[in-house]
């Protein structure tokens, strides 16, 4: 019998402890294979059918490869790791130095994975929780690092949005839009509109639950639930409730400098990610030697927004800032597909429309955005759940024995 025991089917082993936990479950389950090759094919489909509509060779062939484009590509790719690193500094430090350098690496790429193939709308929250959880974590750590987390990235959003549309004005939400009513009379303008009021209404929430009071929200979400449409809401309104004692629990004793360290590094992790955009704009187009793309760049910065050099940075970074926050609802695993589509209409006032430039800045982009994850999520990530399976097996195995032995 202990012989069979130790030649157990790898997937039944898997299955097992499937059935053992459902936490475990849904975490596979939302980085599955399917999963993955969801968010291939429709990011695939996308990019194919723009290369067919849109590619012309003699167009690929007027970009000049100089050592300036090479120069921006390459720091492209430094703020690539920026991100990353960005984001593990924060996880140091609302886990107060609990994770090593390489822990936080690895977290940080299981985190982005699962976000990278679940929908946009829904990110890589739940997998986060169950991989910090696996982590032997304090009590109480592991809720309150995603939800404070949200809230960092919500109120980077929140206000960097405002601060900048106060600055650039619906212009910068959608090309050749000019005045706030005419915003509203757009696709765009519209689901940007509901997103930021969307945001600001969870936002709100979370940070009044967690640093003012909980009883009135958990109060709110009960009463909300109460009601026989979002009667299957309510378990999770209550777990909600939960969680944000938990992490105003754990948020009490930290001081001011803590929070300024940790959105520090939330500002550094997505200004690093709307960075490489710019870098790819600097290399391809503003500094290209193709006259006529350089020019259709400098007549809309220079031109019709009539900005210097500096605040042409900030206004395109503002533009991304934009586009994330509608693509953020979408139904599509990463925003696959939509995010595409979008960054061809959100940028074409700068960046000459329906060109092979355009087309090959798209793939640039969301290769460094985007796939880079889910091409190394896929290497690491399968790496981590093995270990996890293995993990529990022991401590199965040695909880078996330890009670065999009473």
């Amino acid at each position: 019998m202990s012989d069979q025991k130790q030649h157990l089917d790898p997937q039944a082993e898997r299955h097992t402890l499937n059935n053992e936990d459902p936490d475990f479950s849904k975490a596979l389950k939302s980085i599955s294979p399917s999963r993955i090759a969801i968010a291939v094919v429709i990011g695939l489909a996308v990019v194919i059918y723009m290369f067919v509509k849109e590619f012309k060779w003699e167009e690929f062939n007027k970009i000049q490869w100089t050592g300036g484009l090479f120069f921006w590509l390459g720091m492209a790719v430094v703020f690539m790791f920026g991100r990353h690193l960005s984001y593990m500094t924060r996880l140091r430090i609302v886990t107060n130095k609990f994770f090593s350098w390489k822990k936080c690496f690895e977290m940080i790429m299981v985190w982005e994975f699962s976000s990278a193939v679940t929908p946009t709308s829904v990110g890589g929250s739940a997998v986060a929780l169950f991989a910090l959880s696996q982590e032997k974590l304090p009590p109480g750590r592991t809720t309150m690092i995603v939800l404070y987390t949200v809230i960092l990235d919500t109120f980077f959003f929140l206000f960097f949005i405002l601060l900048l549309f106060l600055i650039f004005g619906p212009n910068m939400v959608q090309p050749g839009v000019s005045s706030w009513s005419e915003l509203m009379g757009t696709a765009y303008g519209s689901v940007f509109v509901f997103a930021y009021i969307f945001m600001f209404c969870y936002g709100s929430l979370f940070f009044y639950g967690v640093f003012i009071s909980n009883k009135p929200i958990s109060r709110l979400l009960l009463w909300i639930t109460g009601f026989k449409l979002f009667k299957r809401f309510r378990p999770g309104a209550e777990k909600m409730g939960e969680e944000m004692l938990t992490t105003s629990a754990e948020l009490k004793n930290k001081n001011w400098l803590f929070h300024v360290r940790s959105f520090t590094a939330t500002f550094g992790a997505w200004a690093s990610k709307f960075m490489v955009l710019n870098c790819l704009i600097l290399g391809f187009v503003s500094m290209s030697s193709d006259p006529v793309i350089r020019e259709h760049y400098n007549q809309f910065m220079s031109g019709n927004m009539d900005l210097s050099w500096p605040i042409q940075q900030f206004f395109i970074f503002a533009r991304q800032l934009a586009m994330w926050i509608i693509t953020a609802i979408t139904p599509t695993p990463g925003g696959s597909g939509v995010a595409e589509n979008a960054f061809m209409i959100f940028h074409k006032d700068y960046i000459p429309e329906n060109t092979t430039l355009l087309l090959i800045m798209t793939v640039f982009w969301r290769f460094a955005t985007y796939y880079v994850y889910l091409i190394c999520g896929m290497i690491i990530v399968p790496n981590w759940v093995r270990n996890i399976i293995n993990r529990r097996k022991i401590e199965k195995a040695t909880k078996e024995m330890g009670i065999h032995e009473a």
